[in-house]
């Protein structure tokens, strides 16, 4: 078997960053009463977001989501590329945004089909994502721990900043 290209903080998040740009949908995944409950949403990225891994979608603050999310604080996001095989999970601290004007800023025209009366509809609110663990498996550009493919590069941040390690 060929020998594995050395894998650093740097490239498996730039690989992540380039990969999950690739995808418009991705599945939220919230911890529920009897087990983790998943939907699609359209994760966004705005500014500076994307160094600071800071992800946010728009939801319903009336939504089983919202619910989830304000009760144990945390988000799996989880994105599947197939043309590499590749698969991207963002895991992280989430809070909601209802300010009016903090969701003004971030809408999108396309987002009156769910909310008519636009940001100033008080059930329209924004998750924010802050990312603390990157586990990506994508065997065309060789991210994953020998023996290859068994399972996923991982990341974590700490106070420090990203470091590598193995899940």
């Amino acid at each position: 078997m060929p020998e594995m290209p050395k894998q650093t903080v740097e490239t498996i998040l730039s690989a992540a960053k380039e990969t999950i740009a690739l995808v418009r949908y991705c599945w939220a995944a919230t911890n529920g009463e009897v087990c983790a409950n998943t939907r699609v949403v359209e994760p966004f990225f705005s500014g500076t977001d994307r160094d600071d891994w800071i992800v946010r979608f728009l939801t319903s603050r009336s939504s089983r989501k919202a619910a989830e999310i304000e009760l144990s604080k945390r988000v799996a996001l989880g994105y599947q590329y197939d043309p590499e095989f590749a698969y991207v999970t963002l895991i992280g601290e989430a809070s909601i945004i209802d300010d009016r004007r903090l969701v003004a800023d971030y809408w999108r025209n396309e987002w009156h089909a769910f909310f008519p009366n636009g940001p100033t509809d008080v059930d329209a609110v924004i998750v924010a994502v802050r990312v603390d663990r990157i586990e990506m498996w994508n065997p065309v550009r060789k991210i994953a721990p020998p023996p290859y493919g068994l399972r996923a590069a991982v990341l974590q941040r700490d106070g420090s900043g990203w470091r590598l390690v193995y899940g």
